[in-house]
């Protein structure tokens, strides 16, 4: 079983998807117990969510121009594997 600390470190590659299927069930598993945990996860979407619409809005984002501060790697990667809804 995953307990607390294991979880909030997990978070990242949960939501990336990148964690192997045994370890996200557990982490799943540790949600359905644990309330603080689960309050913690949906502030780590709200976040993220609000992060993601912060910046774009912030930029002016648009396809085809690069804002200053926005390495042009960015604009080739795909947005929604780093920022969640």
């Amino acid at each position: 079983m995953i307990c607390c600390k294991e979880c909030i470190d997990l978070l990242c590659d949960y939501f990336e998807g990148t964690l192997n299927p045994d370890t996200a069930a557990s982490l799943e598993d540790h949600f359905k117990d644990c309330p603080p945990c689960v309050s913690f996860l949906e502030t780590y979407r709200q976040t993220s969510d609000l992060c993601r619409k912060t910046i774009f809005k912030a930029l002016e984002f648009r396809p085809d121009k690069t804002p200053i501060n926005l390495p042009k790697t960015a604009l080739n990667c795909d947005i929604d594997k780093y920022f969640f809804y």
